[in-house]
């Protein structure tokens, strides 16, 4: 196996159990010392803030219990093997699971691995569809 399939297996993995909503599941693949942050403004926060250790966690969980992408396919994954880093690009129906509200999206994952595990996740999504849904904020 070299470096650039294991994690590619790794990403596939992590969104398998994502996907059916198994948190823990999701943390044991992704490891403690992982950071996320959702690219987009600062009124986004906490997902648009760089979150590590325990708010990481709790990133994590809101993520999964907030967001069915059930209906979620990954359409391509890009290693690259000599930065240790993977792009995601994933496109489906995503559920808002408070509101009941689904739209169709795509959107890209940036994972940056140390020694075989993620140890940051930078996503980017339509942030003003993820901000309106989620009552965030309100636009005219």
């Amino acid at each position: 196996m070299t470096a650039k399939h294991d994690m590619k297996q790794r990403v596939e993995e992590i969104y398998a159990v994502r996907d059916r909503g198994d948190i823990e599941a999701t943390l044991a693949l992704i490891g403690e010392d992982c950071t996320f942050r959702m690219a987009g403004n600062t009124r986004l926060a906490p997902f648009s803030i760089e979150s590590g250790g325990h708010a990481f966690r709790q990133v994590i969980e809101q993520l999964i219990t907030v967001w069915d992408l059930s209906n979620v396919k990954t359409a391509g994954i890009y290693v690259d093997e000599d930065e240790q880093m993977v792009f995601a690009h994933r496109e489906g129906e995503v559920r808002h699971i408070p509101s009941g509200v689904s739209f169709y999206t795509e959107f890209v994952d940036k994972i940056h691995f140390r020694d075989g595990k993620p140890v940051k996740i930078v996503e980017f999504v339509d942030t003003l569809q993820v901000a309106e849904t989620s009552q965030m904020i309100q636009v005219a």
